[in-house]
């Protein structure tokens, strides 16, 4: 495994680790509490992408997939998101959510018909195919 991929594979591995640090634990006197958690499979990623989404009111995307594993956490507003077969539950703004790779992503909408939402989505992938693979859904 060449430098790069290790050094991918530790900045994931502290990402995703699930011990709450509190007061000294972090750099300072902060409170340092993970917010979204998976084990990966043994897997080289090449690229990792953080997206901004920002959803007018009402606003919605098309269903999608990924190619890669996917962190997501709502900024601002509240976000309704339904993956492969679930029901559509909602997100405030701190919470976060896990996509599987070429999980079917259904709904992803801003919640209220008169204030903006805001998400940022973390990327993984091999830096080859699309982040974002629109997937047409039967009706």
């Amino acid at each position: 495994m060449n430098l790069f991929a290790k050094t991918i594979g530790i900045a994931v591995a502290a990402l995703l680790s699930s011990v709450a640090l509190a007061h000294g634990g972090g750099a300072g006197d902060e409170i340092v509490t993970p917010v979204a958690q998976t084990t990966l499979p043994p897997q080289i990623f090449k690229s990792a992408t953080a997206l901004r989404v920002d959803f007018a009111p009402g606003a919605t995307s098309t269903a999608h997939r990924h190619p890669g594993h996917v962190f997501v956490v709502v900024l601002g507003g509240e976000v309704e998101s339904a993956l492969d077969g679930q029901p559509p539950q909602r997100f405030k703004a701190g919470e976060a959510w896990y996509e599987s790779p070429g999980q079917l992503h259904r709904v992803t909408r801003n919640a209220s018909d008169s204030e903006p939402a805001s998400l940022v989505a973390w990327l993984l992938s091999d830096g080859k195919e699309a982040l974002v693979q629109p997937v047409a859904l039967k009706k």
